[in-house]
């Protein structure tokens, strides 16, 4: 996926895991991405919001609104925008088979690709032993990642000084663990015998944060990564051929869609910061509907 600021056309696009609010995602990268690139269907795989994320450690700036305002003016262009919460935004899944704003929120979804083959969409979490059995030890292994990933910010300043090349100690350290874990290790395996079992040709899920395409029990795994550190994507052109891409552009690249977006919004557009409601799912419906 080329890194410019040439606007490209996609049949559809899967993203999941941007963890909004949490300090250190992409959110720049992110935003010049939905700058440039467009589709006729739009999947949102969950962690679109982080909700977990408290206190003064919520990190909410002017991108993660242009985010916003940039999938709610391609939904009034005709995109089909279709949601569908994780675990990290669960309080979303309340408004299930609701839509806002051109947005449709749904708990899973079938996708159809221009050559037939039947998807299912799915955040993933439901078949992550440790949220179903112990959510308590997710949140703490989470508050443990915001750590590594406050570190990480030194290490990389210092990397670059030096002219290494970019080394993520978060990512490592979630590398690390889903090695040594049986029930990260047999993720794509059990979710493609779900699919499976329900009869669809392939499966599209996230949250585990690690883009992937694999053919097991006789079913397509898509996993489209995060946009914490990997900054990747699905992408269907209009044959039905799909493959994953990361997004990497350069700096300049990015700062010339920020301020593209930022001069097409604001100050045109009242200011408003949906932070503060997008972490409470009993003020989100009222929040999404007033966020223009």
């Amino acid at each position: 996926m080329a890194s410019t600021s040439v606007r490209t056309h996609y049949r559809t696009l899967f993203l999941s895991d941007w963890h909004l609010g949490l300090k250190g995602v992409k959110a720049a990268e992110l935003l010049a991405f939905l700058e440039t690139n467009d589709a006729e269907t739009i999947y949102l795989v969950g962690d679109i919001i982080d909700q977990w994320v408290l206190g003064r450690k919520w990190a909410w700036n002017d991108d993660c609104d242009n985010i916003l305002r940039n999938l709610m003016e391609k939904a009034e262009r005709g995109t089909t925008i279709v949601y569908i919460p994780g675990n990290h935004d669960d309080g979303f899944r309340a408004w299930a088979n609701v839509s806002i704003n051109g947005i449709s929120i749904q708990r899973e979804a079938v996708h159809v690709t221009a050559d037939g083959r039947r998807l299912w969409v799915i955040h993933g979490d439901e078949f992550d032993l440790f949220m179903r059995h112990s959510k308590l030890l997710c949140k703490l292994g989470h508050w443990g990642m915001q750590l590594l990933m406050r570190l990480n910010r030194p290490v990389a300043w210092l990397r670059r000084r030096l002219g290494l090349a970019p080394w993520s100690l978060a990512l490592a350290a979630r590398r690390a663990f889903q090695q040594s874990s049986k029930t990260f290790r047999n993720y794509a395996n059990t979710v493609t015998k779900e699919a499976n079992r329900r009869g669809f040709d392939g499966v599209v899920c996230g949250h585990i944060h690690k883009a992937e395409h694999a053919v097991l029990n006789g079913i397509e795994y898509w996993n489209d990564g995060d946009w914490v550190e990997s900054c990747s994507v699905i992408a269907e052109t209009m044959d039905g051929t799909m493959s994953i891409s990361q997004y990497l552009p350069d700096a300049s690249t990015v700062a010339h869609l920020r301020a593209r977006a930022m001069q097409r919004w604001q100050p045109s557009t009242a200011p408003f910061n949906a932070g503060e409601q997008l972490r409470s799912s009993s003020t989100v419906l009222t929040a999404l509907e007033a966020f223009q």
